[in-house]
């Protein structure tokens, strides 16, 4: 008896807290990676494994035949994880962001409560009153409980979802809470178990690893998916938007990541500014790419005829099945003077101290979403600091936060914000001479050709008129012109301004 009941303890454990970490993937997505996103989730499932466990004793104090009860429950459980990616994609999408968090939380608090109906309902049956050790039996139940939520989150969130997608792995629960749920009601037996382990080995191997039924419908009408990856670091969608006629565009979890266009003659993902790099640089021999996404930026850095090398970083593999499919940048794969490592920038960067750049480049994020501040704090600046070589050129994504180009100001002696508040930082002074610039915009070559044509450098809207009418400004000049109303801020580790203080509301 006890050693059924520490089972299901560990199966249940398991179960509810991997479940957790879906309703954190699908949350976060919903969010597009705002900070507050899991703290949501816990919330709700707390409360609702609060919830739970008073059923539970409930339960336990009004019926004697706690396997029936509990594998009832259980059975119950499972087909409303089954039914979860159902519900979730055909929840309209036109409804308000509100609307939509607050149907995911009802089901986090509900999926979350049924399964903590079960802790009592194990306490009871693995606990052995007669020999007088209740609070030994006790600790026992809890601890093969806690062993299985340390599973749940590190094998569910950490490696089976590499593996299997989000609506399968719902799935999945939900079918072994219903075989464990039976197997509880027929009792425990030799051939009961190994039908239970059979039907559950048959239905792994039946259910579609990588069905996408939960992100099928995420995007208005108008908007078509042209590829789709899923794996533990989240969702990479690339959509048409047939309402303005942008193709292959880049969302990492819902949100913008860029587009997989190299054509300096449409410059709709403003490449000028990775080209003012190639302006305001002499000789750049080795470059840096922090995030290669979807290597447009990586594709069109190849061009500058002075590197030697190019290393990429990006965290999530998916982005390389991605560049795979598409031509126009599956050339970084197969370029000789392109590396591209599969980490964590900041940790890349402090095993490899020891290498040097002319140009370190990060198209970063929306500087208010989770985990940015690995990226734009003054401790991040000080480690790229130390991987210039002298006169070497940072250049980043600001997405518009007036603190990125504070923080910047006080590690480098200068920083600039260009378009868009893309941020150029440097020991040294960085100007644009129009006739140098022209002179080296003349020299990118891709493929064998000029970069930019003759018929290219007349289009007011093209990379290089664009780059050559950038304007490079001071912290006091921006401050002016968009009238903060705040002191700018110096961002670092233990503040995460960007992501808690100001959040989703910028620089307000």
């Amino acid at each position: 008896m006890k050693y059924f009941a520490w089972s299901i303890s560990l199966l249940v454990g398991l179960m509810s807290l991997g479940q957790e970490m879906l309703w954190f993937r699908i949350v976060s997505f919903m969010l597009g990676g705002a900070p507050f996103a899991f703290a949501l989730v816990l919330f709700f499932f707390l409360l609702g494994i609060a919830f739970g466990a008073n059923r539970g004793k409930a339960i336990c104090s009004r019926y004697s035949n706690l396997f029936i009860a509990g594998g009832t429950v259980l059975i119950f459980a499972g087909f409303i994880d089954i039914s979860i990616s159902l519900i979730i994609q055909y929840i309209p999408q036109k409804n308000a962001i509100g609307e939509l968090l607050g149907i995911c939380c009802i089901l986090i608090f509900v999926v979350a409560a049924l399964k903590a109906i079960l802790f009592p309902i194990v306490h009871h049956l693995g606990t052995n009153i007669s020999n007088g050790k209740v609070g030994a039996s006790v600790s026992k139940v809890y601890f093969f409980n806690i062993i299985g939520s340390t599973l749940g989150s590190l094998l569910i969130g950490g490696i089976f979802l590499d593996y299997i997608s989000i609506s399968s792995m719902f799935i999945l629960i939900g079918i072994a809470c219903i075989l464990l749920g039976a197997l509880m009601i027929v009792k425990k037996s030799i051939v009961s178990v190994i039908a239970v382990v059979m039907l559950g080995s048959c239905c792994f191997y039946l259910v579609n690893k990588h069905s996408d039924y939960m992100f099928r419908k995420v995007f208005e009408q108008g908007i078509s998916i042209d590829s789709y990856i899923e794996n533990r670091y989240g969702v990479i969608h690339i959509v048409n938007d047939d309402r303005d006629g942008r193709k292959n565009i880049v969302l990492g979890n819902k949100m913008y990541d860029g587009i997989l266009n190299i054509d300096p003659d449409i410059d709709i993902n403003d490449l000028n500014r990775l080209y003012l790099l190639s302006a305001t640089h002499p000789n750049p021999k080795k470059a840096l790419v922090i995030g290669v996404s979807g290597g447009a930026w990586t594709r069109a850095l190849s061009s500058f005829p002075t590197l030697e090398t190019i290393d990429g970083i990006e965290i999530n593999k998916g982005y390389l099945d991605i560049i795979k499919q598409y031509p126009v940048v599956s050339p970084i794969l197969n370029d000789p003077k392109i590396n591209i490592y599969i980490d964590d920038g900041r940790r890349w960067l402090k095993r490899n101290s020891e290498k040097k750049y002319d140009l370190i480049i990060m198209n970063t994020t929306y500087h208010w979403r989770s985990g940015v501040t690995n990226l734009l704090s003054q401790e991040m600046m000080k480690i790229l600091h130390d991987s210039l070589n002298t006169n070497g050129i940072l250049a980043f994504n600001s997405t518009r936060s007036l603190d990125t180009l504070k923080t910047a100001q006080s590690v480098f002696n200068h920083a600039y914000w260009g378009t868009l508040g893309f941020i150029y930082a440097s020991d040294s002074m960085i100007k644009l001479d129009e006739v140098i610039a022209r002179e080296r915009l003349d020299k990118l070559v891709l493929d064998g050709r000029p970069l930019f044509s003759k018929e290219s450098k007349q289009l007011e809207n093209g990379a290089y008129k664009k780059t050559l009418a950038t304007k490079l400004l001071s912290l006091d000049e921006v401050e002016k012109l968009y009238h903060l109303g705040r002191d700018t801020e110096i961002i670092t580790d233990s503040n995460m301004i960007t992501e808690y203080k100001y959040g989703l509301f910028g620089n307000k």
